[in-house]
């Protein structure tokens, strides 16, 4: 069973304190910066864009912004459990990867590596209808840890 989900905010803090950075940005802003440095202009452009306007887009990052951390004083934090459950499974966190397809313009291995690495955390993957790689490799990496699909539905069967 991987550590608590958790854990990855008390590990930087703690390597902070000692002077060491984390190896990539943590600021959403900075990390957009530094794919836009790292990749090529189409790849970067396809990962961080949206559709049509991307009026979507916008509106995310507004509603995003709007939330809080909310302190909580006085309570032991030395043991966080970000646990739920979700359609009667335990999962580490309220998180699943959202469906990204072609994910080969930006890393070789693709949709596996994001699915090696998910699995890791015991983070479920929602896998795209535009998957560069086949479910069948996509479940392989993942192993027990949940999975879904998005299907986009053809018109034509």
């Amino acid at each position: 069973m991987p550590e608590p989900f958790g854990n990855f905010q008390f590990e930087i803090y703690m390597q902070g304190l000692s002077g060491t950075k984390p190896p990539f940005p943590i600021a959403y802003a900075d990390l957009e910066a530094r794919a836009r440095e790292v990749l090529k202009p189409e790849a970067f452009d396809y990962v961080a864009g949206g559709a049509g306007s991307e009026d979507t887009v916008r509106e995310n990052g507004e509603a995003f912004r709007r939330w809080r951390i909310v302190p909580r004083m006085l309570r032991g934090v030395e043991t966080r459990d970000l646990t739920t459950d979700l359609f009667g499974r335990a999962l580490p966190a309220p998180v699943l990867l959202a469906p990204v397809g072609v994910q080969s313009i930006v890393h070789p291995e693709a949709e596996v590596a994001t699915a090696e690495g998910a699995a890791s955390l015991g983070v479920p993957i929602v896998l795209s209808t535009a998957s560069s790689r086949s479910m069948e490799a996509v479940a392989d990496a993942m192993g027990d840890v949940p999975r879904w699909y998005q299907l986009y539905w053809p018109y034509d069967r």
